[in-house]
């Protein structure tokens, strides 16, 4: 699943391409073996971000506000062509299709894709709200109110690696940057979020935010502060492999509600796991 920053990056190579520019037709898939819908001529208002998803905002001919909303998940791409070029990946996997006068934009196989006439209704925006909280790549973020929210929303004994890819708490962490900054704070990831203080629980979501916004521009992502080539990251991806802080053998586990690869450092981290380790 794409970190935060990637579909911020995303929206900020779209936005200038798109904006205002004239669609010559929009098609869009409303599920896996549904037919491409053709939806007709438009034009692009605005391309935005709302922590993992990317939002295309749309007026057709009669002046109607559309929304075209994806969400990439584990598998999901955006590609872009040129008129008559052949696609790298099949039609059928592909959700949505912008064709300009110079370029086709393609969705493949997103995790979820919606797309809405605002003016009929709220009903996508609501859930969205419901669903997405505070994007830490806003600069309008309040980091006290993410962590208001943690302590209103959830259970004390729910682990913090779990807490930190709730997207409805604060949006835009993803599986490498919960490893990562759960390394940096020196936090055991089953840690239960009742065990952590306000002020450790705001430094965890300020380191977040820092290292989103840092990672930004283009490039490699990159939490170490000094990183030299083809090392860009402290533990994950490495584990079995020395620990760059103290040399001690990172750790790997599928831990969590939904059984993630998580990596951490057992002396910069220390904890207890209770279930069998995986070094793969």
């Amino acid at each position: 699943m794409p970190e935060g920053d990637t579909i911020h990056k995303l929206a900020r190579v779209l936005g200038p391409a798109l904006a205002g520019a004239p669609l010559e037709s929009v098609a869009t898939r409303a599920r896996r073996g549904a037919v491409l819908v053709e939806h007709g001529a438009m034009t692009v208002r605005r391309v935005s971000a709302r922590g993992k998803h990317l939002l295309i905002a749309l007026e057709d001919a009669a002046g109607r506000a559309w929304r075209l909303r994806t969400h990439l998940g584990m598998y999901g791409t955006w590609h872009q062509y040129a008129p008559g070029a052949v696609w790298h990946k099949p039609q059928h996997q592909a959700w949505a299709v912008l064709r300009l006068a110079d370029r086709v934009l393609v969705c493949f196989h997103p995790r979820e894709l919606a797309w809405q006439l605002l003016s009929e209704g709220r009903a996508d925006p609501e859930r969205l709200d419901a669903r997405v909280g505070p994007d830490l790549l806003d600069a309008t973020v309040e980091l006290d109110e993410v962590v208001q929210r943690i302590r209103t929303n959830c259970d004390p004994a729910r682990p913090i690696l779990d807490v930190l890819l709730d997207q409805s708490l604060a949006a835009g962490i993803g599986n490498i940057y919960k490893s990562e900054v759960l390394f940096l704070q020196g936090r055991y990831p089953l840690t239960p979020v009742g065990a952590i203080t306000d002020r450790d629980l705001l430094d965890i979501y300020c380191d977040s935010a820092r290292l989103l916004r840092r990672n930004l521009k283009p490039g490699p992502r990159i939490t170490r502060a000094r990183a030299e080539t083809d090392e860009y990251l402290h533990v994950y991806g490495r584990g079995g492999q020395a620990c760059r802080t103290c040399g001690t053998p990172v750790e790997r586990a599928l831990l969590g509600e939904h059984l993630r690869a998580t990596y951490w450092c057992p002396s910069c981290q220390p904890g207890n796991l209770d279930r069998p380790r995986d070094h793969q």
